[in-house]
């Protein structure tokens, strides 16, 4: 059953973080990213990836083990330099993610709580599509780290023949250490969460101790592992290095901030995660999960339990307590969360038919004394088959309304039968069991139905409409200048002038239209010359204030000349003068339209 249950979560929730991979943009901290990806690549310097905006200045913010997990692939020709091919290992990750928080879910109390964790987990948009499992971003390897290194640990804990534990332990650094390599201290909270839990447990801190050679070789494979970079970079940049990496990455964005609006109140992970809980309608599945799964933790001191519930309680915690707040550093905690709500449910799923098929067997045998012609009815061998029938149509209606939101039958325009939802077949199941006496049989059928129309199924359905959406206006406008271009007699470039800084993506995608003629005074002529000689028109990438302030001199200059054609980005737009025109949106909408 678990196998099924596994299957069900790889077909359901893991295959569909490939679908659309390569369609959208890339993000603003993907764009950072998937550049210093490209300057490994076109450079060969594996060492010291590069930081957008600049095509030589080194990117010191996190160590580079994530770059190199997807550069090294498309250098050897076996993934594609696309959209797809940078963030194909986020998917992997998150796919990996989703089978640990399974296995978890499994180890509490069945294969039912870590599908339902799962489902939770992929309705929540931010998690998914927001700097989330399908972006080349770092939440994807961070949040495998912590559900991974969590799983090995609850096993290196539980088992005890000790080369099963040495397999765990071991499994357990490594992932530590690609959570380290990947977003640095970000992953410290995961030994620092499980060792608060050994502390806590006797059992447990008997059995660190006691593995204390092996824990020692863990520690040491993991100090192999992450100091060299380091002392590579300390070497080559010296106090620059830790100024960067800790002092401004690190000490900054804990006590002050880099951007004013990441500012945030101490409630901010919380009150988020109501909101984007709430629009999943599953709220009070996990404000329910959360205290049921602490009282659980109490009154039976189940160490499996704290385990998942300190994960959620102490990182959140502490990181609420500091200035600056994204709801993506949240990310690697929600998965405790999910899981507590996954408990809620398979405790229901779990204990609920034993009292059902008691309740629903007092009122079978009350109705068949009470009325002689029901027990007669109920042995006929044609109401068996009919009730038989009946019962599997209803639960077959059931998990269809329920999946696809109705099941509706029409013929010439009229609608002969409609249904969604489960409580009508519920209800059909309910009466022809009690006809034929089989409450017993069904009760673990209505409850498993019941709760499954409970399930966010519509908010599942809408993740999966949203996959294969395509949202590329920036890649599509630069590719289409560069097709421009190749029919010209000369590349022409792009003429830019943002003096405030370059939005990452637009640097990203614009940087491969060369050359760039930059602005080297207030109001430069070239913008004119780019614009309006016939000679010299090539695409200005230009801030909104800069060419605000351009348009407002031009028309006091006595010029009335209607804007070109234009792409808006964040506080930036391109600017397609002459034939490159044909790249703006209004002239693809016309194009498609005739």
């Amino acid at each position: 059953m678990s196998r099924l249950w596994l299957a069900i979560v790889i077909v359901a929730f893991c295959l569909p973080l490939f679908v659309g991979l390569g369609n959208d943009d890339l993000e603003t901290d993907e764009a950072i990213y998937s550049f210093a990806v490209d300057r490994i690549l076109e450079t060969g310097d594996w060492l010291v990836p590069k930081s957008s905006p600049s095509e030589t200045e080194p990117f010191l913010e996190k160590p580079p083990l994530k770059f190199w997990i997807v550069a090294a692939p498309i250098k050897a020709g076996l993934l594609p330099h696309t959209e797809f091919g940078l963030r194909f290992w986020d998917a992997v990750a998150g796919s990996l993610s989703f089978i640990y928080v399974f296995l978890i879910g499994s180890i509490l109390i069945s294969p039912v709580c870590g599908a339902v964790a799962v489902l939770f987990l992929f309705v929540h948009w931010p998690l998914v599509f927001s700097h989330g499992l399908r972006t080349n971003n770092m939440e994807g390897m961070l949040v495998l780290s912590y559900c991974a290194g969590v799983f090995h640990f609850l096993r290196w804990a539980a088992l005890e023949e000790r080369s099963a534990r040495v397999r765990h332990a071991t499994a357990f650094g490594l992932y530590f250490c690609l959570g380290f390599l990947t977003k640095f201290v970000a992953a410290l909270f995961l030994p620092f969460t499980l060792g608060l839990a050994v502390l806590a447990t006797p059992r447990v801190r008997r059995r660190f101790f006691g593995d204390w050679t092996m824990m020692l070789g863990v520690t040491a494979l993991c100090a192999v592992l992450c100091v060299p970079w380091f002392i590579v970079m300390h070497q080559r940049f010296g106090p620059r290095l830790w100024e960067t990496i800790f002092g401004v990455h690190v000490m900054q964005r804990l006590t002050g901030t880099l951007v004013p609006e990441h500012l945030q109140p101490w409630h901010y992970y919380f009150t988020e995660m109501w909101r984007e809980f709430g629009n999943s309608g599953i709220t009070w599945f996990v404000v329910a999960g959360l205290v049921v799964l602490l009282v659980q933790t109490v009154r039976r001191r189940w160490f499996d339990a704290a385990v998942v519930f300190l994960w959620a309680a102490v990182p959140l915690a502490i990181i609420s307590e500091t200035t600056s707040k994204l709801y993506h550093y949240a990310f690697p905690y929600l998965p405790p969360v999910a899981l507590a709500a996954g408990y809620l449910v398979g405790l229901v799923v779990q204990l609920a038919p034993s009292v059902v098929a008691r309740v629903l067997g007092w009122v079978e045998d009350t109705l068949m004394n009470r009325f002689a012609w029901l027990r007669t009815l109920s042995n006929r061998p044609a109401m068996q088959h009919a009730a038989t029938a009946l019962i599997l149509i209803g639960a077959i209606l059931a998990i269809v309304g329920v999946g696809y939101g109705h099941v509706r039958l029409e013929l010439a325009g009229k609608t002969l039968f409609k249904s969604s939802g489960v409580i009508r077949p519920a209800i059909v199941i309910l009466i022809f069991a009690m006809l034929t006496r089989r409450t017993a049989r069904v009760s673990t059928l209505l409850v498993a139905l019941l709760v499954f129309g409970t399930m966010p199924m519509l908010a599942y359905r809408g993740q999966l409409e949203r996959l294969p959406l395509q949202r590329a206006p920036i890649r599509t406008t630069a590719q289409c200048i560069q097709r421009v271009e190749a029919a010209a007699p000369r590349p022409v470039g792009m003429f830019v002038d943002v003096p405030e800084g370059i939005w990452h993506p637009l640097y990203y995608y614009f940087r491969r239209v060369q050359p760039w003629t930059v602005a080297s005074v207030p109001q430069d002529p070239g913008i004119e010359r780019a614009l309006y000689d016939p000679a010299e028109q090539r695409p200005v990438l230009i801030s909104d204030a800069v060419f605000a302030a351009y348009r407002t001199a031009r028309e006091a200059a006595g010029h009335r000349d209607p804007s070109p054609p234009l792409v808006n980005s964040i506080n930036t737009m391109v600017l397609l003068p002459g034939p490159f025109g044909v790249c703006s949106p209004e002239s693809t909408l016309h194009s498609s339209s005739n």
